[in-house]
């Protein structure tokens, strides 16, 4: 993603849209073009992911570095839960709505009907293709796809066991290092993606904006003082959103669909 920290409560961002006018090649003292463009100005909600633990005093005293492991799981969930928010966050109430909720479907175009007996990798370069290929305006700068993520069971299947004629792995670095990156693009296994899913994006284009840095707080509550109780408190408010345009960059869908798109009849 693109991260970047703000001491703001509000965040606004502007987007630049395209009006009138193109480029021309002119002859000397000849009248030049005019070309016009517009701000359209919009504005991001803060984002607050929290979680509390109940202790008591007698385990902290009898339960060596007790404290310091109720932190570091406050801190490691708080840390997955914001990373699969930003991933898979639906959007509705207070909840972020994550890449794969901005994820549009597959776009074949002029890709439909036209590869042999295609495989895997043609399906993830058909969506690299895609997400390159599909413009807001005229000269738009193209959305380079940086990440792709499938189901573990699907990334097991198609990269870790795929063969060649040989019988030697295509991909050994899939089983060694569990990912593959091919032309810039990693390929990685998320066990929150459905099996037959796919999910490919120009990640840059995901802002998260970091508001409140991740903090723990200890106190009591209700009757903790007297039974020997007391809380931790783990929380931190960030903004996350995709511009209105930069919403192209992100596809989500099913791999067999994406197959059938591109396969030659």
């Amino acid at each position: 993603c693109t991260v970047t920290s703000t001491s703001s409560a509000s965040h606004p961002y502007t987007e630049m849209i395209p009006k009138e006018g193109e480029y021309a090649f002119v002859a000397q003292g000849g009248v030049k073009p005019q070309i016009d463009f517009k701000w359209e100005n919009r504005y991001a909600d803060p984002k607050k992911a929290a979680a509390y633990e109940v202790l008591s005093t007698e385990v902290v005293q009898d339960i060596q570095r007790i404290l310091t492991t109720a932190r570091e799981y406050l801190s490691k969930k708080h840390d997955l839960f914001k990373v699969d928010a930003i991933f898979f966050g639906d959007g509705t109430g207070e909840n972020p709505k994550g890449a794969t909720a901005y994820g549009r479907v597959f776009s074949a175009g002029g890709m439909a009907l036209g590869v042999a007996a295609p495989n895997f990798m043609d399906v993830v370069n058909a969506c690299i293709t895609d997400i390159y290929t599909t413009h807001n305006f005229v000269d738009e700068a193209p959305y380079q796809a940086n990440v792709c993520m499938i189901n573990p069971i699907d990334f097991y299947l198609k990269l870790v066991s795929a063969k060649d004629a040989h019988g030697l792995p295509l991909y050994p670095q899939a089983g060694l290092f569990n990912q593959v990156t091919i032309g810039g693009v990693t390929i990685k296994p998320w066990s929150k993606i459905p099996t037959g899913k796919i999910f490919v994006a120009d990640m840059k284009k995901y802002n998260v904006s970091n508001y409140i840095p991740f903090a723990i707080s200890i106190g009591w509550i209700n009757d903790q003082f007297i039974t020997n109780q007391f809380t931790m408190l783990g929380e931190s408010r960030f903004f996350a959103y995709v511009k209105n345009f930069d919403e192209q960059a992100f596809l989500y869908d099913d791999i067999a669909t994406i197959e059938t798109a591109i396969k030659t009849v």
